[in-house]
């Protein structure tokens, strides 16, 4: 029966952690303040490479963040939750400037953005790409095929410990109120990361973060009511239970149903833009 989801043979040496957990800490940090819906270029005045270089030493001391890596990771970040909204206009030297760096490795991290489908090119410099609603929903129809899919095999897969901490997860998002809206955030972020990295397939992990790039997290979720935000919590708490019960069928079809879920609410919210 799970033929249909998963080939018999070897797993990964170790079992794969949440994406949110095995970041470094400086990009946890990161992620949690442009969530919370600070503004990025306060951010960047904060978090320059300096502190960057620092936040993950360890004994026998860790490598410096390279500063390509850093600049991608933060506009890769700020785009994909709206803190750098579409059409924003980003100019290398402005963006070098902010985060004390020069312009070589800006350059090279706008290339991989652009790469990524989150930039295109201006008369001067760049800006934050465009995209209209047919782009939009088929980048949410790749999500529901490839997350639809970590779900069936989460189902199959996942070890009692990470079943238990899915259940866990869902089970303490249920307690959030819903202007909490951060809090929200981070606990969506953290329940998917468990049910992805349950999968066992890390290839199809980073093809769904590679494929999640447009979230404007903090505004959408100031836009979803409170309807959607129930809605949205049973979903998690139907689709826990199917991964509980080993069930990969219905898991794949409700994880299906809730990105299509998020969509529709996405689809009112981009309207407004």
């Amino acid at each position: 029966m799970n033929g249909a989801w998963v080939i018999e043979g070897p797993l990964p040496r170790e079992r794969m952690m949440p994406s949110g957990q095995t970041a470094p800490s400086w990009l946890r940090k990161l992620e949690e303040r442009v969530i919370a819906g600070d503004d990025f270029w306060q951010i960047a005045g904060a978090l320059r490479q300096g502190e960057a270089q620092q936040a993950d030493t360890e004994k026998g001391g860790a490598q410096a963040v390279p500063f390509v890596e850093l600049v991608y990771e933060m506009l890769r970040i700020a785009i994909r939750t709206g803190a750098l909204s579409t059409g924003t206009p980003l100019i290398e030297a402005e963006i070098g400037e902010a985060l004390a760096v020069s312009r070589t490795p800006v350059r090279e991290a706008m290339q991989r953005l652009s790469a990524d489908g989150l930039l295109s090119r201006r008369k001067r410099g760049w800006e934050v790409r465009k995209l209209d609603l047919v782009q939009i929903r088929e980048s949410y129809e790749v999500r529901m095929a490839l997350e639809g899919f970590a779900t069936a095999q989460a189902a199959i897969r996942a070890s009692d410990e990470e079943i238990a901490s899915i259940v866990a997860s869902t089970r303490a998002r249920s307690e959030l109120g819903f202007e909490d809206i951060s809090d929200r955030l981070t606990s969506n972020r953290e329940l998917h990361g468990l049910i992805f990295a349950a999968s066992g397939n890390e290839r199809l992990v980073d093809s769904i973060r590679k494929n999640m790039q447009y979230y404007f997290a903090h505004r959408f979720a100031q836009f979803v009511s409170r309807e959607e935000a129930a809605l949205f919590q049973k979903q998690h708490e139907l689709i826990a239970d199917a991964i509980a019960a080993r069930d990969p069928r219905e898991a794949e079809l409700l994880a299906r149903q809730h990105v299509k879920s998020t969509y529709l609410a996405f689809e009112k919210f981009y309207k407004l833009l």
